[in-house]
């Protein structure tokens, strides 16, 4: 597929907002099914990572699936993409540049066909598949939605990490296996009952279900200017171009809004005028702590799960914003855990009470601003997850490299001349864990990153201060709540498919 590839790059030259992306975990499913009769349908049932094919199966009884797939050459560039293992102490112990051909990295369309009923193929939706092992018994994982339902597989043994207590049994030690829920097979609040509820968050979590943001001082800043620059990608050439170039963004006022344009938010519901009308493409730095990388049982397992969760999450900006995440940096820690964390890369350390998901983030940020690349942003990939909270962002901090810390100067390596609470920069950390879907965190944190604030909530629409700031995005100009329907709802819930109108305007 031919499209132009961009380094997107937003540098933000301003006080910005925090905001705590407190993602938190799912409900129990009602339901678990299994992937049967995968086919691949190519001459010899092998594909390589250039293949376009189609993949079908049998998702339930009488219902047949199948996917028309294409290679995502957006994700992974043909050269170029450096990978670096840290050692046990945290140090960097060796890098290698990724083999393209040795991932098989697909997107495309999803098509349904009912036995007995259908005589032909129905289009439903879009589909992100990564091929682990192809021949005539298959393994893959990745997503795809049937009538904008969306559907997660997982291989068996990865669905274990990341099971529900209380999510129907399935054989998870069955490497063979690849487990399917739909989003419409999560419980609702209202039909989850109360001692499963307290089970699945326990008592000191009840007030987790909204975002935190409000509790850290960097987020109450409310005057921040906006300055946008980007670099523009090629297989050849580096150029650069403003985010106005790009998005066509309003000229910035400096009222004193919350959000990360700093203005009326109501005025630029549903408009997509300012968004590319060309693919462009995010680069982005992904890290793995020693907490991540030891859920799996080797580099390359994990190698593979970040390129899956990263195809999948690029979707939601395709469809909405012509924009796809693109993997620059991969960065992997050792399984096992540092005794005594490295100073050069502090964030890499087992989870504590000590070290909280703030802590994580103030730490990585740190670090991604000793890095010298023009990435959009890095993400670090955890399991150590504060409370319920799964997932913590800086708000609109795009293509921010260096970092700086809050009320204090900087020098603009990631140190400061003082000390401060909150150290800024373009990153944000995403925890895998049980209960929650990794890719749909990743794109809520990216969407805080690219300055899309929360979804407003009744919670939010009855603080008055909050609305009335823009620190939250209304369903409408009349209506306030936007009813937990979209992917920037401040916790996790069941059908999330889509951005808001309104953070379509927030980001364009």
């Amino acid at each position: 597929m031919a499209t132009t590839a961009f380094r997107f790059c937003l540098l933000w030259v301003f006080f910005a907002a925090l905001v705590a992306a407190t993602s938190t975990t799912r409900n129990p499913l009602r339901a678990i099914s299994t992937i049967q009769n995968a086919t691949i349908h190519t001459h010899s049932h092998r594909v390589t990572a250039l293949h376009n094919f189609d993949l079908s199966f049998v998702l339930r009884p009488h219902l047949h699936v199948k996917l028309s797939l294409e290679p995502n050459d957006d994700l992974l560039p043909n050269t170029g993409l450096l990978v670096s293992y840290l050692d046990s102490d945290g140090s960097v112990s060796r890098t290698e540049d990724l083999d393209r051909l040795a991932h098989k990295v697909f997107r495309g369309s999803a098509w349904y066909r009912q036995e007995d009923v259908d005589d032909e193929w129905i289009r439903a939706g879009w589909a992100r598949i990564t091929v682990i092992k192809d021949g005539l018994q298959p393994l893959f994982q990745g997503a795809f939605a049937l009538n904008h339902d969306n559907h997660h597989i997982q291989l068996a043994p990865h669905f274990a990490h990341t099971r529900h207590d209380l999510d129907p049994h399935v054989d998870t030690a069955d490497e063979n296996s690849m487990v399917v829920y739909r989003d419409s097979d999560i419980l609702l609040d209202q039909h989850v009952d109360y001692h499963m509820h307290e089970l699945r968050r326990g008592l000191e979590y009840e007030d987790g279900l909204t975002c935190q943001s409000d509790n850290l001082g960097f987020n109450s800043q409310l005057d921040h200017p906006v300055y946008t620059a980007m670099l523009r990608r090629s297989d050849s050439v580096l150029g650069s171009e403003t985010l106005g170039n790009l998005f066509g963004k309003r000229q910035v006022d400096s009222s004193t809004s919350g959000n990360s344009a700093g203005v009326d938010l109501t005025s630029t519901i549903g408009q997509t005028k300012g968004c590319p009308s060309t693919r462009q493409v995010a680069l982005v730095g992904v890290a793995t702590d020693c907490t991540y990388t030891a859920q799996f049982n080797s580099t390359e397992s994990v190698r593979i799960n970040v390129i899956d969760q990263m195809n999948t999450a690029s979707s939601i900006y395709e469809q909405t914003f012509n924009i796809s995440l693109g993997l620059a940096n991969l960065t992997i820690s050792d399984s096992n855990c540092p005794g005594t964390p490295n100073s050069a890369s502090a964030w890499n350390q087992a989870c504590s009470d000590s070290v909280d998901i703030q802590d994580r983030l103030n730490l990585f940020s740190a670090w991604r601003g000793n890095q010298q690349d023009s990435n959009s942003h890095w993400t670090l990939l955890s399991t150590c997850n504060t409370g319920s909270a799964v997932g913590l962002a800086w708000l609109g901090q795009a293509c921010v490299q260096t970092a700086y810390s809050t009320n204090s100067s900087t020098t603009g390596n990631g140190q400061s001349s003082s000390d401060g609470s909150e150290t800024v920069t373009g990153a944000n950390v995403v925890v895998r864990t049980q209960g929650a879907s990794e890719w749909q965190i990743i794109a809520h944190e990216t969407g805080h990153t690219f300055g899309a604030v929360h979804d407003c909530t009744d919670q939010t629409c009855a603080q008055s201060s909050t609305v009335s700031s823009q620190q939250c995005c209304p369903l409408s100009s009349t209506t306030c709540n936007a009813g937990a329907q979209y992917i920037m709802n401040p916790s996790t819930t069941s059908g999330v498919k889509n951005f808001s109108p309104c953070s379509i305007g927030n980001i364009c």
